[in-house]
C-alpha cells in the first residue's frame, strides 16, 4: 500500500474510532462486538482505500459500514442466542450442566466451553484469547465455526 493511503487511513482511523464504537454500541448494545464490528468496518475501509479516498463523504461511508456489519452480526447472533437452550428461552436450563448435556447433542466440549464463555459469561473475544493463549483472529474464527456447526445440526434437526 502506498504511503500517502496509509497516512490518510490512520487519519481517518484515529479520527472516528471512538465515535464509531459509541454507534456500534447504540445499534447492538452488545458489548462484546463492537470493537469487532468496527475493526471489520475498518478492514473493509482498507481494503477499499483508495475508492474511499475518492469518496464524497468517506465518514458517512464507515458509518454506513458499520450499521450494515452490526445488523449481520445481529442477525446470526440473535439466531444462536434464540437457538441456544440457556437463559435466553422461556424454559431456561437452571444448571451450567443441564445445558452442557443439551449442547452435547450439537457440539464437543471444547466448543461448548468456548460458545458458553462467549453467550453465557459474557467475555469478550480478547478475553477468551487471553484464556486459550490464541490470537484474537483465531478466536473469532473459532467462535465463528462453532456458531455455523451449531447453526448447521441444528436446523437439520427441526
Amino acid at each position: 500500500m502506498d504511503g500517502k493511503y496509509d497516512v490518510y487511513f490512520d487519519k481517518l482511523y484515529s479520527e472516528n474510532y471512538k465515535d464509531l464504537l459509541k454507534y456500534a454500541y447504540r445499534l447492538t448494545y452488545e458489548k462484546n462486538f463492537i470493537e469487532e464490528i468496527v475493526q471489520d468496518a475498518f478492514i473493509e475501509a482498507y481494503k477499499k482505500i483508495e475508492l474511499l479516498q475518492q469518496h464524497e463523504n468517506p465518514v458517512g461511508w464507515l458509518y454506513i459500514t458499520v450499521k450494515n456489519i452490526a445488523k449481520a452480526y445481529l442477525r446470526e447472533n440473535i439466531y444462536i442466542k434464540n437457538a441456544l437452550p440457556l437463559e435466553y428461552s422461556d424454559i431456561a436450563m437452571t444448571d451450567k450442566e443441564s445445558e452442557e448435556m443439551v449442547l452435547l447433542n450439537y457440539l464437543t466440549k471444547d466448543e461448548i466451553d468456548i460458545i458458553l464463555k462467549f453467550y453465557k459469561d459474557k467475555k469478550s473475544l480478547a478475553e477468551i484469547s487471553s484464556e486459550y493463549e490464541i490470537s484474537l483472529s483465531a478466536c473469532k474464527m473459532r467462535l465463528k465455526r462453532v456458531k455455523e456447526k451449531f447453526k448447521s445440526k441444528y436446523e437439520s434437526e427441526k
